[in-house]
């Protein structure tokens, strides 16, 4: 939690934190996002211990700036055209006018710095710069920097934020299986009006005007994957396949409110019936499933929650990547992971080691078992988003239905 940034600081002996833009808006620099809430803002956070952040901004955007609660800066404070006119190089001029910003703003002592920026420039930029600024310590964070670290754990705003999320994306879902179920079917393939076959691209298309409906939007491709497609976990599915009756058919879905907190679910679907081998594997997938949610509990470590998946799994004959992590088929994955202003983020659920973390009050985390069988023609994964609230209590925000089976009618 953002709380805790001030505590995170001083274990990490950071007297600063300098966060690079771009914004939020259809981006993935949730560093910055976590500082100015999705809003269209190009700029830069400055966070110093026990002080509120800072952003610096520019004019086109103080409106939103001012939407953030920061302290804010025009960017307009340093003379950008005089700098420019003066150093004609443009590398050299953004150099200086970072050394103006930070002098003036006082950045020195241990600073971190985060954010999406070219790699190549901001490397170069930081070695240029800290000759130029007194006292400045340039510190690089390994695994688990301090804003990672404050992410891995949600406030109540967060936490209903997230909880939200996940309602507009089950309706998403419902809506989809509703149209699933309006289509005719011959000779077990679902058909449309004009008699054509229903393909996976229709069904795609369909789910992204669903999900414009409910004010959600989706940064990467659905997975909606059938029969051997489905048994690649991140295989998204053909879309020139028709959907068919009695095939098992992956539907994964994270999105986010616009520029905010994802949600994300997976429900495997056999339109009208399930094959006996289909049902067995779901079956199992089900019981491992809820087997893992019962052992979840405040202090529970993520590497545990993967031994007891792998476990499961082992038991019921079925290869786990802990077992060959080289496989193609069986349980090939972790278990789950942290879920918030990424789709991925930390905690982790590890196989082989245990740096793994705990759950603690706050954490939003994936449990998504699954069992892949390309060979055979199916894939099956079920995945729900599970908070741990401030309370201790273990609480789905995936509120749908986990039935394999969709009647058709």
């Amino acid at each position: 939690m953002q709380a805790d940034l001030d505590r995170l600081m001083a274990e990490q002996k950071l007297d600063q934190l300098v966060i690079f833009g771009p914004d939020g808006l259809g981006s993935v620099n949730a560093a910055f996002n976590y500082f100015v809430g999705g809003r269209h803002i190009v700029g830069m956070v400055i966070k110093s211990r026990d002080q509120k952040p800072k952003l610096i901004h520019g004019v086109m955007e103080r409106d939103d700036a001012a939407k953030t609660g920061l302290d804010l800066i025009e960017n307009t404070r340093w003379n950008i055209k005089e700098i420019q006119q003066r150093i004609t190089d443009p590398f050299a001029a953004r150099i200086e006018l970072h050394r103006q910003m930070f002098v003036d703003l006082g950045v020195t002592g241990r600073v971190g710095f985060y954010g999406i920026a070219d790699f190549g420039s901001t490397t170069a930029l930081l070695q240029k710069l800290a000759p130029q600024v007194p006292g400045l310590i340039i510190c690089a964070e390994g695994y688990r920097d301090v804003i990672q670290q404050a992410r891995e754990t949600k406030d109540t705003h967060e936490l209903d934020l997230m909880a939200d999320a996940g309602r507009a994306t089950c309706a998403v879902v419902a809506a989809t299986q509703a149209f699933l179920q309006s289509h005719s079917v011959h000779e077990e393939t679902l058909q449309k009006s004009d008699g054509s076959p229903l393909t996976i691209r229709d069904v795609k298309r369909h789910i992204r005007r669903l999900l414009i409906d409910h004010d959600l939007e989706h940064p990467g491709d659905i997975i909606f994957a059938q029969g051997r497609d489905a048994g690649v976990p991140h295989n998204h599915g053909n879309p020139d396949v028709a959907v068919c009756l009695g095939r098992s058919l992956i539907f994964d879905i994270f999105p986010r409110r616009p520029g905010g907190y994802f949600h994300d679910m997976t429900r495997t679907w056999c339109l009208g019936y399930a094959p006996p081998k289909v049902q067995q594997a779901y079956d199992d997938v089900f019981a491992c499933f809820h087997k893992v949610v019962a052992e979840m509990r405040v202090g529970q470590r993520t590497f545990q929650l993967q031994q007891i998946t792998c476990d499961v799994f082992e038991s019921q004959g079925h290869s786990t990547l802990r077992q060959d992590p080289t496989r193609h088929s069986g349980y090939i994955h972790s278990l789950g992971h942290g879920l918030g202003l990424d789709v991925h983020e930390l905690p982790s659920c590890p196989t082989f080691s245990d740096p793994g973390q705990e759950l603690a009050r706050g954490t939003v985390i994936t449990v998504e078992p699954g069992l892949y069988y390309p060979d055979d023609g199916f894939g099956i994964r079920i995945e729900d988003t599970y908070i741990v609230d401030h309370a201790g209590n273990v609480k789905s925000l995936t509120p749908f239905s986990q039935a394999l089976v969709v009647p058709m009618g």
